[in-house]
């Protein structure tokens, strides 16, 4: 890839951005933009070869929210290095579906308010120890109508070895978020993407054949780029037919990849009173 095409050239303006601004934007921050946030696990007591979950939890400030996993058009993701036990693995971050959120004026792709973003840790198949401590370090950038970076923040939680007893006091939480996880698209019995001046065309037909009863108009769908190549600034078009099927109309990006093979990323459903997410790669 030339040096000069749009994705390396996005690259180093956030790179420089994180160089120059950084510093000063640390020390801008006050405290009222900063988010609460916790290491917290789903068990009380950790058990050899068991897997379980870790999660961080995000509680934003009024106004202000992170980023997921790809921002969009601004921000930057969250991400977590760690710091574990010999013989302990961690997993991929399992990702709530996202929000639209608002950032100097673009909308982008995050979360408001509450958060939890969920971590498998696989222990070996022995365990020596009688208590575990496993230490993250988190990185994210708190975004309101300024900005407020937090670099290699450090968290840790101590578990005693046992019987892997859930916590009475966070499955709530994690029972609350795991729906959100973005699922593979069973009740869609078709789905294609095609490019052309510009758009994209995603055409989702669903197994039933029918239009569901409990959506309207007014809350319309949303697609989440898992890879920049939809543009979150601009306008998603959705419309419906009577069959159920869905045709979304989304806005190529300037900065995404060059000549994409697929579409990846989450389509958010609005159904009744509760959204589905489905996460696609759908191929061109």
């Amino acid at each position: 890839m030339c040096c000069g095409c749009p994705r390396v050239l996005a690259m180093r303006l956030i790179g420089l951005f994180v160089a120059i601004f950084l510093p000063r934007l640390l020390l801008a921050s006050g405290a009222e933009k900063l988010p609460d946030v916790r290491l917290i696990s789903e068990i009380r007591s950790i058990a050899a070869g068991k897997l379980f979950f870790l999660g961080l939890h995000f509680k934003h400030p009024s106004g202000a929210h992170t980023y997921w996993k790809h921002p969009g058009v601004v921000g930057l993701a969250t991400t977590v290095s760690w710091d574990l036990p010999p013989g302990f693995k961690a997993g991929e971050i399992q990702w709530p579906a996202p929000q639209v959120v608002k950032m100097a004026g673009h909308f982008a792709q995050g979360y408001e308010r509450e958060t939890l973003l969920m971590i498998p840790i696989t222990p070996p198949e022995k365990l020596t120890d009688c208590i575990v401590k496993i230490t993250a370090k988190v990185s994210w950038m708190c975004c309101g109508e300024t900005c407020h970076p937090a670099v290699v923040v450090p968290f840790s939680i101590t578990l005693p070895v046992g019987n892997a007893e859930s916590e009475p006091s966070t499955q709530p939480l994690f029972n609350q978020f795991r729906p959100r996880i973005p699922q593979p698209p069973h009740a869609w019995t078709e789905i294609s993407a095609k490019r052309e001046s510009g758009k994209i065309i995603l055409t989702l037909v669903p197994k039933l054949r029918q239009r569901d009863p409990f959506w309207t108009e007014d809350t319309p769908c949303r697609f989440f780029t898992l890879d920049g190549q939809v543009d979150t600034d601009r306008k998603q078009e959705t419309r419906t037919s009577e069959d159920g099927t869905i045709v979304m109309t989304l806005t190529s990006s300037t900065t995404g990849p060059e000549a994409p093979s697929h579409l990846p990323g989450v389509v958010e459903i609005p159904t009744g009173k509760i959204p589905r997410w489905i996460e696609i790669d759908q191929a061109y």
